[in-house]
């Protein structure tokens, strides 16, 4: 075998093993979509960047004491089409996030972000790992859900998506989810 050869083989090789990779680590089965986990907290460090945004939150646990909890979000290019403005979480903002668990808790370094409602109680969607009609919570108007989906192209996408996945039912209050459908400006398809 010639050089070149060798060089396509082996550029071959680990294309094929980068890409399996990135399936596995781009995988929805690594999070847990049953299990909705809203945080609040303020917000110690925003860093956008690669393998994926991180927000570092001050929250208080169950023992009244703070701590911190790392939260994953999208990778730059998803944020970047989300048009934010870099400011648009600033340290000692207080926001609340819903997210998911890894399934398998101990080789993750945190919760994998889906929803953030900023200071000013608007929803931004974040990532897209995530079961939008599932950070629904009890009590939760439908009107603020449906100006979210109807605003925002990503939420759009996101909510479409969970409504069409089989790879959790739907936690969200009974009669909600259907509502919101009803009423939204563009149906899903």
């Amino acid at each position: 075998m010639t050089r070149p050869d060798k060089l396509r083989v082996a550029v071959a090789i680990a294309a094929l093993a980068c890409g399996s990779a990135l399936r596995a680590h781009h995988s929805s089965s690594l999070f847990d979509f049953a299990r909705p986990e809203w945080v609040t907290g303020t917000v110690v460090s925003y860093v956008p960047g690669n393998p994926h945004t991180m927000i570092v939150l001050e929250v208080r646990n169950g023992r009244g004491e703070l701590e911190r909890a790392n939260i994953e979000g999208p990778i730059l290019a998803r944020l970047r089409r989300m048009s934010l403005p870099a400011d648009f979480l600033r340290a000692g903002d207080v926001i609340e996030i819903c997210a998911f668990p890894y399934r398998n808790r101990g080789s993750a370094p945190a919760l994998h972000g889906h929803l953030i409602v900023l200071r000013d109680g608007r929803r931004q969607p974040w990532s897209p790992y995530g079961k939008l009609d599932n950070c629904i919570r009890s009590g939760d108007a439908i009107e603020p859900w449906l100006e979210l989906i109807d605003r925002e192209p990503m939420a759009h996408e996101y909510w479409c998506n969970s409504r069409a996945a089989s790879y959790a039912t739907s936690l969200a209050p009974i009669g909600v989810v259907d509502e919101i459908d009803r009423r939204l400006a563009k149906p899903c398809r």
